[in-house]
């Protein structure tokens, strides 16, 4: 499956937007030349063959492959002209060795004609939805297909084309996803019949020594009035949860995809906000972002995956006994769930993970 994402750039300087108009009026002369040669019979053409054409060989070679297969769908139409026109507004194309995407500063590097020679260029893009989506792909090491830079309506634009790999087929079996604070994953699969299959846990602890490491460091920049130092550490910290929300969620669909899960069910993040009243403030609102991001990096690798996530109410799931169904509160004491009614015991956060996997 290939999904295509356009991104908008930042107004380029008049140098730069010179340098691209340049290279657009030139791909379509290379197009047409092309599309010419091809229809006088030339087929093994490559960059050889348009020496004087002022483009990076490497959208020299995209707009060989291009013009080709338009070329075998012009000949089926049986038209009545020589060979295919292209319109004065082409985009540049490049295939995935020839550009870069620099997720951590918005920016897209791709190769110009410029002076007689090719010159990589770096242009900054919006932070949007779209690129924001696009960016969650290329730190998952998808494919990145191709892209094409065009002008519309004043604007600059990349699209950029991802290969997400062939669809594959789901299983019957289900998968149950507590998320807490110690443990800040605990992932059931139970098969058909109600039987659990396999069990997981991802431990917080990790998590919890950087938050208060950086919780520390705050403290004493702000004694000292350094607020600017305070912002970069804020940034510094978001960025490690994220990469750790993206470790965790990528961990969770891969043992989904390998035990067969067709549906994941989470809580409702309303229920997230009860396990952190206890908190102090700070990593309450750490908590109730990160969070909400790791639900959503689990949501979009899982439906790439052709797997489904259903979202539940999140009452009783960490109070009621899953073995004879009883609800009590005091059941609970830290990591330990110990049912008063039927005497099962068994770690707390397992019992709401299978739980939420009964419930779907």
């Amino acid at each position: 499956m290939y999904l295509s994402y356009v991104i908008e750039l930042l107004p380029p300087t008049k140098n730069k937007e010179f340098i691209l108009l340049n290279n657009i009026q030139s791909v379509q002369q290379n197009r047409e030349e092309i599309a010419k040669q091809l229809s006088q019979g030339a087929n093994n053409l490559s960059t050889k063959d348009f020496r004087h054409t002022e483009l990076p060989s490497a959208v020299i070679n995209q707009n060989i492959r291009e013009v080709k297969a338009l070329f075998k769908t012009f000949i089926k139409s049986n038209s009545q002209k020589q060979y295919p026109e292209f319109k004065p507004n082409q985009p540049i194309c490049y295939n995935n060795q020839n550009f870069k995407i620099n997720i951590e500063n918005d920016v897209i590097e791709i190769p110009l004609f410029i002076g007689g020679k090719t010159k990589r260029f770096a242009f900054p893009f919006k932070r949007t939805e779209r690129s924001e989506e696009l960016k969650l792909f290329i730190y998952d090491n998808y494919k990145l297909c191709k892209a094409s830079l065009f002008y519309k309506n004043n604007k600059w634009y990349v699209a950029v084309t991802v290969s997400t790999g062939s669809d594959k087929p789901t299983g019957n079996n289900v998968m149950g996803i507590d998320i807490g604070i110690k443990q800040l994953a605990v992932a059931s699969i139970k098969d058909e019949d109600g039987n659990e299959i396999n069990r997981q846990f991802y431990n917080g602890r990790e998590a919890g020594f950087m938050r208060k490491k950086y919780r520390t460091t705050r403290r004493k920049l702000g004694q000292n009035k350094k607020l600017y130092a305070i912002k970069k550490i804020n940034n510094k910290e978001s960025r490690r949860m994220t990469d750790k929300n993206h470790k965790i969620s990528r961990w969770l669909v891969n043992l989904a995809v390998q035990e067969g899960v067709g549906n994941i069910v989470v809580e409702k993040l309303a229920g997230i906000r009860q396990k952190v009243k206890s908190m102090k403030r700070a990593d309450r609102s750490i908590h109730n972002w990160t969070f909400h991001q790791l639900q959503t990096f689990i949501e979009y690798k899982a439906e790439l995956e052709g797997i489904k996530v259903v979202y539940i109410d999140p009452s009783y799931t960490s109070q009621k006994c899953h073995r004879c169904g009883h609800i009590k509160k005091s059941n609970r004491r830290g990591n330990i769930y110990h049912c008063k009614e039927c005497n099962y015991e068994i770690h707390a956060d397992l019992n709401a993970a299978r739980n939420i996997a009964q419930s779907a």
